[in-house]
């Protein structure tokens, strides 16, 4: 029984080293068999993989700019919807307090006119006792006049019966004087009591428009508060509407930035097919070389095999162990294959999954020997099954098991699309069989 057989790879300043550790005999020979792995897991040139890097990181950042451009474009939206809300609720308490200040203007308008009309029923009261105080005062100066009459003839009385031709004249005369001096009396308290209603007509027309003209006074005033609030609403509607307009601007900017922004993706999408199509091209062109390489490695040391050993003894090499052959599970869950093996060349079966990061697991129970990470084919695992058969994993996420892990046949190593340059349904499998020659890759179809 073979002592422990181990496979390692990793990366040095750009390099790949590839290591095989076998018995002592084994090793110069190794070394020279190995590079065809380190040709065959080799990525393409780190020029390449920097520029499609860069050009996915744009993308990725035009996608995230997108994204808040989105973002902004729909808050703009939000606030202009709010905008509008505001607007229709200022126009709604504009045209309110329009309706109220016309309505009060209205009533100091009927206010006006039956102050004005009191005014002139009081000017006409006042004109009607100035002539009942300036008839009053004749009367007054008549009646005075009458009086000294009297008291002069009341001095002179033997004056009357001088002037009196008879008695009977005299008593007339005396009666005459009495009844015109009560007749003046008379007048004069009647047009005293016409002053003094005259007067209470004038003092409640006063009072009334006194009234009137506080309620006036109170609408003017609830007319200038009605009016500084429309102006306040005024000013408030037209911030309100040129916030509106500044925020189309705005959005009308930002939606033309986010065209260009997706005008930009577009462009780096297609510079990303175009990159990625130019490195397939130069990882065919470099795999066809490695083919080449690895047919003239083979030719000479077939040459060097058949010089150093007699004619006779000159085989070919083993075949195939066949201790797993219908033994190994299919390890991709609800997959089948995409390409065969030896399709184009490859030493691969290209494994295609039901869908994105489809299950893989174990083809048989093993012990993992190699886990290795390559920028453009994702990570690559390695699980040894016997002393002469491994498998191969290739195009993995971050796999769910080390190196030195035992795994049951089965049991899930990870997922596909760790890779660049590999769809990400997609895996390669390989079946590696190891002899005391070397190693060489066989049709995975034959171990299922």
């Amino acid at each position: 029984m073979r002592g422990y057989w181990g496979w390692r790879v990793g990366f040095r300043a750009r390099s790949v080293v590839y290591s095989l550790p076998l018995s002592t005999h084994h090793k110069p020979r190794a070394r020279h068999l190995f590079m065809a792995i380190v040709l065959c897991l080799c990525a393409v040139p780190s020029a390449f993989s920097q520029s499609l890097n860069q050009l996915q990181q744009q993308a990725q950042q035009n996608r995230l700019l997108q994204q808040q451009q989105q973002a902004r474009i729909a808050q703009l939206n939000r606030d202009l919807a709010n905008l509008d809300s505001a607007t229709a609720q200022q126009l709604t308490q504009l045209r309110s307090l329009e309706a109220q200040i016309t309505r009060l203007e209205r009533e100091k308008a009927d206010l006006t006119t039956q102050i004005d009309a009191l005014d002139s029923q009081r000017k006409d009261t006042e004109a009607k006792i100035a002539n009942l105080e300036q008839q009053l005062q004749g009367l007054k100066a008549r009646l005075s006049a009458m009086i000294q009459s009297l008291n002069r003839e009341k001095a002179g009385r033997y004056l009357p019966l001088l002037r009196s031709q008879s008695f009977t004249d005299l008593a007339v005369r005396t009666r005459w004087v009495s009844t015109l001096g009560q007749h003046q009396t008379d007048l004069i308290d009647q047009i005293n009591t016409t002053v003094s209603s005259l007067n209470d007509q004038r003092t409640r027309l006063q009072l009334l428009v006194q009234d009137l003209g506080d309620k006036r006074q109170a609408r003017t005033q609830r007319i200038q508060a009605l009016s500084q609030s429309r102006q306040s609403v005024q000013l408030t509607l037209a911030s309100l509407r040129q916030q509106k307009a500044g925020r189309q601007v705005i959005l009308r900017e930002t939606l033309v930035a986010q065209a260009q922004l997706q005008t930009d993706l577009q462009t780096l999408q297609s510079r990303i097919t175009a990159e990625l199509q130019r490195i397939a091209l130069e990882r065919r062109k470099a795999e066809e070389a490695r083919r080449q390489a690895e047919a003239r490695r083979r030719q000479q040391q077939q040459q060097q095999q058949a010089n150093s050993r007699p004619s006779d003894s000159v085989s070919n090499l083993p075949p195939v162990p066949r201790e797993l052959v219908g033994a190994l599970q299919f390890p991709v869950q609800g997959g089948r294959v995409a390409e065969a093996y030896g399709s184009g060349g490859n030493d691969w079966q290209t494994i295609q999954g039901s869908g994105g990061s489809s299950t893989v697991v174990a083809a048989a129970n093993g012990v993992v020997i190699d886990s290795l990470f390559i920028a453009n084919l994702g990570w690559t695992l390695t699980i040894r099954h016997s002393d002469q058969v491994a498998t191969q994993y290739v195009n993995l996420t971050q796999p769910t098991v080390s190196v030195g892990d035992r795994v049951s046949q089965g049991q899930v190593i990870g997922t596909t699309g760790g890779g660049v340059l590999i769809p990400g349904d997609e895996m390669w499998f390989r079946v590696i069989v190891i002899s005391t020659d070397g190693f060489r890759y066989v049709d995975p179809s034959r171990y299922y």
